[in-house]
């Protein structure tokens, strides 16, 4: 793992967000805090945003259900009260229920497709918000995550991510550098504590044991799955040997089922990184006119009845 200056890149995710959001002409940022280290950062740094920027907007909010658990929704209830001007919390149990029977009428549900239809609730809720403020909704992902498919196709997906270039394990190392440097009062230092102590969870219910029990249940940090990870992509992106002599060892050290999920993973979601919606090659003859045609086709546009020369095509 690589030594990182977490001043400089704080400095640019908070540079960056603020360049993009007066460049744009977009006057709100809309974010979802759920507790988690990612949100939390997120509000972090759009707090500093709108101090340099004071003509920004900045709302947050949390939208709970029964599958949160409590010290989730307390911390999101902290780091709303912490770093954003205008924050609220809005349960959408009721709404989840009323869209699971609905959906429910011909399949029946599952945990992994309730969990996707509380994303996509809050997604709507947010993007609504933004709407009605001339705003962008703040995606919370980061590369680990976004790697792996480990999230919700038009759901807990934004417009704009502060934090979408460092892996999980450097958001929870910016976390830290936030809370030594920057955190000014004490709710915001307790507020990011808290977040930083929380398991991160999806908080849908999916799975028990949190986000790395229905990744890799036999790794025990962010760490170790974003060296993995970075292994994989350092050999894929550059095939030497030192390159794949460090990839193997990986399933010396972490085991090689375990590796072989990860990357399993890895491959199997890339329909949900590609451009949507996917657009297909296929083959399609539209006919291309003769130059006969062409002739014939400019004389009915001009109106004109005498030969037209046409340029023939330089090869």
């Amino acid at each position: 793992m690589s030594s990182i200056d977490y001043q400089r890149v704080y400095e640019s995710c908070v540079e960056a967000t603020r360049k993009y959001m007066k460049d744009s002409g977009l006057t709100t940022m809309v974010l979802g805090i759920s507790g988690g280290i990612d949100s939390t950062v997120c509000a972090a740094i759009c707090l500093e945003v709108i101090k340099r920027e004071p003509s920004l907007k900045f709302i947050g909010v949390s939208l709970p259900c029964s599958t949160n658990e409590f010290c989730e929704v307390t911390t999101a209830a902290k780091v709303g009260k912490a770093f954003v001007p205008e924050f609220w919390e809005r349960n959408i149990q009721h709404e989840f229920e009323v869209l699971r029977d609905c959906c429910s009428d011909k399949y029946p549900e599952n945990p992994l497709a309730n969990g996707n239809i509380k994303a996509r609730i809050r997604n709507i809720y947010l993007r609504d918000l933004a709407g009605k403020n001339k705003g962008l909704v703040v995606d919370t992902d980061q590369l680990s995550e976004n790697a792996l498919g480990f999230f919700t196709v038009a759901g807990d997906v934004g417009d704009l991510s502060p934090i979408f270039n460092l892996w999980k394990h450097e958001v929870y190392d910016l976390a830290k550098w936030i809370l030594e440097n920057k955190a000014e009062t004490e709710i915001q230092k307790e507020a990011l504590r808290d977040s930083i102590g929380l398991t991160p969870t999806d908080g849908n219910g999916v799975k028990a044991g949190g986000d790395l029990a229905q990744i890799a249940p036999t790794l025990k940090s962010y760490a170790e799955l974003d060296e993995i990870l970075m292994a994989y992509f350092a050999y894929k992106k550059k095939p030497t040997e030192a390159n794949l002599f460090e990839f193997q060892r990986m399933s010396d050290k972490y085991g090689e089922e375990t590796v072989s999920r990860i990357i399993d993973r890895h491959k199997k979601s890339q329909f949900k990184r590609d451009p949507s919606p996917v657009h297909l090659e296929i083959d399609i003859d539209r006919g291309e006119p003769t130059e006969k045609e062409m002739k014939s086709h400019i004389k009915d546009l001009r109106g004109e009845s005498k030969e037209i020369e046409v340029e023939p095509e330089v090869p």
